[in-house]
């Protein structure tokens, strides 16, 4: 049994009155959560921009920007960007999703006004230089060979394209070696001009700050008010396969996946629930039959993950190519079980008590409060507070679980192993 938490409903609704909205006046969204006595400040910008967002000629277009905005801005130079980072013993980083593109900075409480002018800067004036554009094409061709050569990201890649069929959802973040190949500076120039403006922006930021002061001082950083979102189509319908990746390689890779909830969607608490049981952690019930008892795998996981419109669900893991029949046979049981017969009460139990505990430790650093604020407002439009997070976990019961199950994993299924070829007779 998972131990109890006493009082950490209330403890933790409290965090929500520190968490303040407002909208500057160029149509830029930002949401800060003062934390009064933190050594640090953490500070980012989500562009409302992502992969998804791309025509094919221009997949990857994205991710390309989030590489060259740290080549340097209209008046630093990458170096001096870094040093003025380094200076300090910040990070400043950046990732990009389907849906968005994120920068991101965590520094001293002291340094919070350089972070915020550093942060603007980058985001709203890049030096787009022809010469620093050829040489993250190399860079990032590099980061795609790497992905297609590793059989743990590849089996994903081929996941999401069977996922989504002939959408942009289906397609690799990194975009395509001939996208790639063929975007120049002037395209991706005209891309920055069209998503990133303020009206597509959501800023975050949490630790030793005030919320008014840095509205002050960031609404002139940020550039004319304007802009527009993108508008999005969901994908169509998909249809069960079963897809074989031949690879000379010592493992066989393995990966299921369904369509899932789209983000906000009301049962994504009990699917919260469901994950945690079936594969995200050592005491789930996949981990149990194929690691533990079996010693199939050294790791099996399943996750979960949502969108505007539409989310995933999968189970991976990796073992050797004779042992796939028996490790398809022992998932695919686990997860007939639980369509079938639900969870036992001990196992809710103790996902709602991971869940909410490890909503403990994600706020422990400016950081991850920030990452909070920033993806809920631009996935939802709205904060989902922590104490609208609480009730939603409590509100899980044995009957929602089965629902969700039943929704998601009796629903058409995608297969993909990638290994080597002796696979093929192995199902």
């Amino acid at each position: 049994m998972t131990p109890s938490l006493p009082n950490v409903g209330a403890e933790l609704a409290a965090l929500d009155a520190r968490i303040e909205r407002s909208i500057l006046a160029s149509g830029a969204r930002l949401l800060t959560d003062t934390i009064p006595d933190a050594p640090s400040v953490s500070i980012g910008c989500w562009v409302g921009a992502g992969s998804r967002d791309e025509p094919d000629d221009l997949a990857g277009a994205s991710h390309f920007l989030e590489h060259l905005l740290f080549k340097g801005t209209a008046q630093r130079s990458a170096r001096e960007v870094n040093r003025a980072v380094d200076a300090v013993g910040g990070e400043f980083n950046a990732y990009t999703t389907r849906e968005s593109t994120v920068f991101y900075l965590r520094v001293p409480a002291t340094s919070a006004d350089m972070a915020t002018e550093l942060l603007a800067e980058v985001v709203t004036q890049p030096r787009l230089d022809p010469a620093d554009v050829e040489i993250e094409r190399g860079v990032i061709l590099e980061e795609l060979d790497a992905a297609l050569d590793s059989p743990d990201d590849l089996v994903f890649m081929r996941l999401a394209e069977a996922l989504y069929p002939g959408h942009p959802s289906g397609r690799e973040v990194l975009g395509t070696e001939s996208s790639i190949t063929s975007l120049d500076r002037d395209v991706l120039a005209a891309y920055h001009q069209r998503w990133y403006r303020p009206a597509n922006f959501v800023v975050a930021a949490a630790g030793a700050l005030d919320h008014d002061r840095l509205a002050a001082r960031l609404g002139p950083l940020l550039g004319d008010a304007g802009g527009e979102r993108p508008e999005r189509t969901a994908p169509g319908e998909m249809a069960s396969a079963d897809v074989m990746v031949e690879r000379p390689i010592e493992q066989a890779h393995l990966a299921y996946g369904w369509r899932g909830l789209r983000d906000g969607d009301p049962d994504r608490y009990a699917l919260a629930v469901l994950n945690h049981v079936l594969g995200d952690g050592p005491s789930s019930r996949l981990y149990d039959e194929v690691r533990e008892q079996r010693g199939l795998a050294y790791a099996v996981t399943s996750s979960a993950s949502a969108h505007s419109d539409v989310g995933s669900f999968s189970v991976y893991c990796a073992t050797a190519p004779e042992a796939v029949a028996e490790v398809r046979s022992l998932v695919e049981s686990v997860l007939d079980d639980v369509v079938r017969n639900g969870i036992e009460a001990d196992e809710l139990e103790i996902a709602v008590g991971y869940l909410t505990g490890s909503m403990v430790l994600g706020l422990e650093d400016s950081g991850a409060r920030m990452s909070r604020l920033g993806a809920s407002e631009l996935a939802r439009g709205r904060v989902v507070t922590i104490a609208e997070a609480l009730a939603g976990l409590a509100g899980v019961d044995d009957a929602s679980v089965r629902r969700v199950a039943e929704r998601i994993l009796a629903a058409p299924r995608v297969t993909v192993q990638v290994g080597p070829g002796r696979l093929r007779d192995a199902g």
